[in-house]
């Protein structure tokens, strides 16, 4: 089976798996009692105002029917055609669910209840025992300490919260997943309030089980979704979740807003490619390969939710803008240029077709500006008129009310001339302007915004996503990689610098030449065979910085010099100093590899030498990579700019940078015991490259 098959099957057994937590043909609500305030008389009033039409159990001691909904006092009295069980009792009684839910046949529970890990190490305790004999008995569990699920079409809801203070939304094709139950509430209710239909929701807390990266699956082969928007703070599995996404994200829009950004993360630091990759800039390098759009806030999301699951995608970057402001023109155009959107100007024939038509002082340039003084007939023209030609990918329309000309009528009128294949994107300013914009245009799938700086981020936003082909990884040739087998009886990390170098040598990969120098008769055979200028240096595994540590001597060019430096370098170090010849100036890079905790092995490029910390030209790549994604990651970097040639100098040796670092993931793909690489700097030519300095830390088996 090819890996595209694969997945399919994968996604299709997790939609089947996750299928009761949203479309259960019974439910059985454990703990919903007749007290006021009772979390699951609060489930079951939310299921029966949403009008769920499959069979209501309440599980109580008392016994007490909640209105239309009938209870039994035990498990063992639950009727036999329900699938699906909510939990909503005290945190000690949950896991004595589990074997008599199983002994009856139910294996999905939701558990709505706290007191679990959230609450402290005892918390902890409880939940780690849960997940054990819910995974030896077989249960599928989404929780604890959730809200659960929501599933417009079959009127279905796990959430306990009231209808009089949370909308929910109708039927519709966007998919939601929450690590928050606050967050999860807070987006249904907005999207309730734009009439923007969601087909399923999911919360899944504490997430012992059920979490982000199923609840992708599902909903990446569900034809009903057509864009997924994302809440997360963690990631359960970043391996497997970068693999999913990047599939789903080539088939359909998943949108996401990270919490917890400016939260450092706990991994050691020690290495220093771990302590330059940074935990946010290792996520931003998730989106960026995947195509996972990130949002900056809860609006942003609702906006995109609202724009992708609307209309089409545009096919380029043209943008034509219209408006009865002069100002708001102005600052359109600014920032779609910021977005780099091309304002193409309105060829000047239909510019002077239009002035013969309508008044003179409108502008029709792009952006056109018809004023306070435009009227909804003139609006429509004049878009009608410039959209024939063919030349743009995309129309802003924001329209500022308090003017007689242009009005909330204007809906019927463009309904009329806009072509259906082109996206449009409307600000409307003013009660009386937007929410009949809104109201008018909810059916024909294009998006009203209450300001034109939103509307100007979502063209942003269309224009710059184009139809994405799920990325095949290539698979390199085997290459076996024995660094260094000889050695690893006496080895430990981080490994000496010049054996690795040895290493780079029998790889074919460019290092200086170099000796070890253990007596002053060592110096003249150096001397000979490589030749001035010459670099000093002391080599141990535990000289992580030699500048600092004045563990290094450049540009010694004579014998009595040299023969100098070595015996006082020889005292602090002895029999660790090693010479070198001296590469000529080039462009100093950084190459770096470590293990992300979350993510797996994780590449670094940019600008080397000693300032790497101050200069921060840092480009991160998840592997498995593409050679587009490395290349890309190359020319994102100011050190990519230098490489492509400026000012008159010549390009330097793109190919032979890729090649290396192609190399690098070759070897950490197969050398798992690999934590982290640092090769800086890395010196690059106009037709070569040499590797100046090099640091390695393995994981050496017991």
């Amino acid at each position: 089976m090819n890996e595209t098959a694969t997945m399919n099957a994968r996604f299709s057994s997790a939609e089947k798996l996750l299928e009761p937590f949203f479309a259960p043909k019974g439910v059985a609500i454990i703990g919903a009692g007749a007290k006021p305030g009772n979390q699951g008389k609060r489930i079951v009033d939310s299921l029966i105002a949403q009008g769920y039409e499959g069979r209501l159990i309440a599980v109580h001691p008392d016994g007490e029917s909640l209105g239309s909904c009938p209870s039994v006092r035990s498990v063992q009295e639950i009727p036999p055609d329900i699938n699906l069980a909510i939990a909503a009792v005290s945190a000690e009684r949950v896991e004595a669910l589990i074997e008599p839910l199983a002994d009856h046949g139910i294996y999905h529970l939701i558990v709505v209840s706290g007191g679990f890990s959230e609450s402290g190490p005892e918390g902890e305790l409880r939940q780690n025992s849960l997940k054990d004999t819910a995974n030896k008995l077989g249960m599928r569990i989404m929780g604890p300490n959730c809200l659960g699920t929501f599933s417009s079409a079959d009127k279905f809801n796990s959430l306990f919260l009231s209808a009089d203070d949370i909308r929910l939304p109708g039927i519709g094709s966007v998919a939601v997943i929450s690590q928050s139950g606050a967050f999860l509430s807070a987006i249904l209710d907005q999207l309730a309030s734009r009439d923007i239909g969601v087909h399923r929701a999911i919360n899944f807390g504490n997430r012992i089980d059920v979490g982000e990266c199923e609840a992708l699956e599902a909903f990446a082969r569900d034809p009903k979704v057509k864009v997924i928007g994302v809440y997360l703070e963690s990631v359960q599995n970043g391996q497997r979740f970068f693999e999913i996404v990047r599939r789903t994200a080539a088939v359909k829009p998943v949108v996401i807003y990270k919490g917890g950004k400016g939260v450092k993360g706990g991994r050691a630091t020690q290495a220093h490619s771990a302590s330059l990759a940074g935990e946010y800039p290792v996520f931003q390098a998730v989106c960026r390969q995947t195509g996972m759009i990130e949002v900056k806030g809860l609006n942003e999301l609702i906006n995109a939710l609202q724009l992708l699951q609307s209309g089409p995608v545009a096919k380029g970057n043209r943008v034509l803008i219209v408006s009865n402001g002069g100002g708001m023109g102005v600052l359109l155009t600014d920032l779609l240029e910021e977005g780099n959107c091309d304002v193409v100007g309105t060829p000047l024939q239909i510019q002077e077709e239009l002035k013969n038509i309508l008044p003179g002082y409108y502008s029709f340039g792009n952006p056109v500006d018809l004023t306070g003084s435009g009227t909804n007939e003139q609006c429509v023209l004049a878009i009608d008129k410039i959209l024939k030609t063919g030349l743009y990918d995309c129309l802003l329309l924001v329209v500022l009310g308090g003017t007689e000309g242009i009005n909330a009528d204007i809906a019927k009128r463009l309904r009329e001339v806009l072509p259906r294949d082109l996206p449009v994107v409307l600000g409307a300013y003013g009660r009386n302007m937007f929410l009949p914009l809104s109201t008018a245009f909810i059916n024909e799938k294009i998006p009203v915004f209450p300001t034109g700086e939103e509307a100007a981020w979502a063209v942003n936003l269309i224009t710059r996503l184009t139809a994405k082909k799920a990325k095949e990884i290539p698979v390199s040739g085997k290459r076996v990689f024995h660094l260094l087998s000889a050695y690893e009886g006496r080895l430990s990390p981080p490994l000496d610098e010049m054996l690795i170098k040895s290493f780079l040598r029998e790889c074919k990969i460019r290092v200086p030449e170099n000796f070890r120098i253990t007596r002053p008769e060592d110096l003249d055979q150096a001397v000979e065979e490589i030749g001035f200028p010459l670099v000093l240096k002391a080599v141990a595994s535990d000289l992580l910085h030699k500048t600092e540590l004045y563990a290094v001597e450049l540009n010694l060019n004579d014998k009595q010099e040299l023969k100098r430096k070595w015996q006082m370098m020889n005292q602090v170090w002895p029999g660790q100093v090693w010479v070198e010849e001296q590469m000529p100036p080039g462009l100093d890079l950084m190459l770096g590899m470590c293990r992300d905790a979350t993510f797996g092995p994780l590449l670094l490029f940019g600008t080397g030498g000693s300032y790497v910390e101050i200069f921060k030209d840092i480009e991160r790549i998840l592997l498995p990579a593409t050679d587009e994604e490395i290349l890309a990651s190359i020319l994102r970097t100011k050190a990519g700019q230098i490489i492509q040639g400026v000012r008159g100098q010549p390009p330097l040796a793109l190919a032979s940078l890729m090649e290396f670092m192609k190399w690098m993931t070759q070897w950490v793909e197969e050398e798992t015991r690999l934590v982290s690489l640092d090769f800086n700097p890395v010196r690059l030519y106009t037709d070569s490259l040499v590797v100046l300095d090099a640091k390695a830390e393995m994981k050496l088996l017991p």
